[in-house]
């Protein structure tokens, strides 16, 4: 019979179902992502840098807030218990959410915003922060996924 999750239980504690998992997971995306937005917004508009040198490096410090919340907060337990191992796995992972991030933000920086397909709602010079948004909702799904099942399971889990 499964337990009531309590509000505190959502925050406090070690994470004791798959579905505290998966809100602590949305809670530390968001938290990376506002790393993430912030420091493309700022390296893109205010340094002047190409965009996808921008992306990578605010993906880079995306990656280490959620790694550290992920590994000390998120997830109940790993199935890896060398944390190299554990640390390149994550990276590992990363590093694809990395390829999908700026393939996507490439596509609506480039293609998209020549053809203007969201008309004059944004100028074209912006269509990367669109890019930015449709990138961190398809890379949530592809890092809880991926990493609920190659690092954060333990053994005995069945759900």
């Amino acid at each position: 019979m499964e337990r009531e999750i309590r509000l505190k239980d959502l925050f406090v504690g070690s994470a004791k179902s798959a579905y505290i998992e998966f809100f602590r997971s949305l809670f530390v995306g968001g938290a990376a992502f506002v790393a993430d937005f912030f420091v493309l917004t700022l390296l893109k508009e205010c340094a002047g840098l190409d965009t996808l040198v921008s992306a990578t490096l605010g993906f880079a410090v995306g990656v280490t807030v959620n790694y550290l919340m992920s590994a000390f907060w998120a997830f109940r337990s790993s199935n890896i218990k060398n944390p190299y191992v554990r640390f390149a796995i994550f990276i590992a992972i990363a590093i694809i959410g990395l390829l999908l991030n700026n393939a996507i933000i490439a596509a609506f920086d480039g293609p998209f915003a020549e053809k203007q397909l969201f008309g004059s709602f944004l100028s074209p010079e912006r269509y990367y922060m669109i890019g930015k948004v449709a990138a961190t909702v398809i890379v949530f799904f592809w890092n809880f996924i991926s990493r609920k099942v190659l690092l954060f399971r333990s053994d005995t889990q069945k759900n």
